[in-house]
């Protein structure tokens, strides 16, 4: 019986294995069992492609946090992959989130930095559990796109020139001190000293270096205990929590000294500034308040100090003029010289010759803010560079305005270049209608001209340059002034 048995179930197992030899049950069998292998492959080549494509790292990992490395044989060798695996906190990292998803399953996402090959990467790793007790762990480089995220906050939140917070960042501040219960908030206020000027004579690119200079030391004295924002063209605000007054009156100083070390390396730029603060005396002070009084605080120092911040200011132009135009070297003396006897010989008050002193040391103060390749240029001047020129009258006008020593002669810098025939410029007068002085500066100006080198030509003859004054005398010059000039200068 029992003999029996195992010949029938060695029968079945015949018939299960031999028994398919059948050829119409073999032919079935196996074209199945082939689709399943292409199948297989097919699956296999996606999934190694797949893998091949992911930028991405991809480990595995356990219950016990112990990684292995899902690669094919081309990603086999990634030294980042090494790095990661080597750094203890980041193992650390991956463990407690591998732990997490453990413990929730449900995936969870961490951030991490690491130093590879002497630059910071920015990764994100996401795990994930499998159905077979394993967890994929994905780790990402998004260097890139927080760089991006970075750039675009920082556009968002910062003055583009000198890359401290902007107003909206400022008021924010101030809305959100607003909102809490704080104490001894501080307001600083800081103002650039005749910003305007510098951007009306020198030009917008030496304005903006002064207020690079005063953000860059606002940024070093106030950047990292409070909050320093560029509020407007020439004007910062900071504010500071915890400081006293007497504290902030310190870190004041501190940064005043520093640009002062700065003007004395600096021999054509010299920065002022103006300052005002106020302290939060009690914790329910208005903030506001205390923006209006450091306001104030700051506008009464700049009025303090207005005429002499002034008055330097024009003599640091003159220098850069001296500095940026070779030919005005003994130029201003000579003239000086010149016109003052010439208004003594047609005996002018003693007020006019002082004006005419002033006006021939002053009169090309405008040039500073004219381009260095129109102002030394060898030869004339085209038409454009030419219209560039003539604005120096009005430049030099504006400058002088703003200086007490200079104010009596701002017109006569903005006149001196017109004509007795009506051809000149800015504004066409004629004849008597030129102030005196200024008739007596185009002489002399011409004189000194033609008798000192320029950059185009050498010096003429003194005799040469007469026969010009008299050869234009009724059309350039005065003619009466034009025979006084001669006889002075032919005695």
């Amino acid at each position: 019986m029992k003999k029996s048995l195992q010949n029938q179930n060695k029968k079945l197992s015949r018939e299960a294995i031999i028994g398919l030899g059948e050829s119409s049950v073999r032919k079935n069998y196996y074209s199945e069992l082939q689709g399943k292998i292409i199948d297989l492959e097919r699956v296999n080549s996606r999934n190694k492609a797949i893998l091949n494509t992911i930028p991405d790292i991809l480990l595995l990992s356990d219950k016990q946090g112990n990684f292995t490395p899902l690669t094919t044989r081309r990603k086999a060798y990634n030294p980042l992959i090494m790095a990661l695996l080597e750094s203890v906190p980041i193992h650390q990292q991956l463990n407690e989130a591998v732990s997490h998803t453990v413990k929730t399953h449900e995936m969870t996402s961490i951030m991490f930095d690491i130093y590879f090959e002497d630059a910071l990467k920015h990764m994100e790793a996401r795990v994930n559990s499998t159905d077979y007790g394993e967890y994929l762990i994905m780790i990402r480089d998004i260097t890139k796109p927080k760089q991006l995220e970075n750039k675009l906050r920082f556009m968002a939140e910062r003055d583009n020139l000198t890359g401290l917070y902007n107003r909206a960042i400022f008021e924010k501040e101030i809305l959100r001190l607003k909102s809490l219960e704080v104490s001894q908030v501080g307001i600083i206020m800081i103002d650039i000293d005749g910003l305007k000027m510098l951007n009306d004579t020198l030009g917008h690119l030496v304005g903006d270096e002064a207020i690079r200079i005063v953000a860059k030391q606002i940024d070093i004295t106030f950047g990292n205990i409070g909050i320093p924002a560029r509020l407007s063209g020439d004007e910062f605000g900071i504010i500071l929590s915890g400081y006293s007054a007497l504290q902030i009156e310190g870190l004041i100083q501190t940064m005043l000294k520093a640009i002062e070390l700065i003007n004395e390396k600096n021999t054509t730029l010299k920065i002022s500034i103006s300052s005002g603060y106020a302290v939060q005396e009690e914790q329910n002070d208005d903030i506001d308040f205390l923006m209006s009084v450091a306001d104030n605080h700051m506008y009464q120092n700049k009025m303090f100090k207005s005429a002499s911040v002034r008055s330097s200011l024009v003599n640091t132009l003159m220098k850069a003029l001296q500095a940026k135009d070779f030919i005005t070297e003994g130029h201003a003396d000579r003239m000086t010289n010149i016109a003052t006897l010439l208004g003594k010989k047609i005996k002018l008050s003693q007020n006019q010759i002082d004006r005419i002193q002033l006006l021939a040391r002053f009169h090309d103060i405008g040039k500073v803010g004219i381009p260095d390749s129109i102002l030394n240029k060898p030869g004339s001047l085209d038409s454009s560079e030419f219209m560039v020129m003539k604005t120096h009258t009005s430049i030099g006008r504006r400058i002088a305005l703003e200086s007490v020593d200079l104010k009596d002669i701002a017109d006569l810098i903005y006149y001196h270049h017109e004509r007795w025939d009506g051809a000149g410029y800015p504004e066409g007068l004629r004849e008597l209608d030129i102030p005196i002085e200024c008739r007596i500066l185009s002489i002399v100006d011409t004189y000194d001209a033609m008798t000192n080198d320029r950059p185009y030509r050498k010096a003429l003859s003194h005799e040469y340059a007469l026969e010009e004054i008299v050869e234009n005398a009724g059309k350039q010059f005065d003619p009466d002034l034009v025979k006084t000039f001669l006889k002075l200068m032919t005695v």
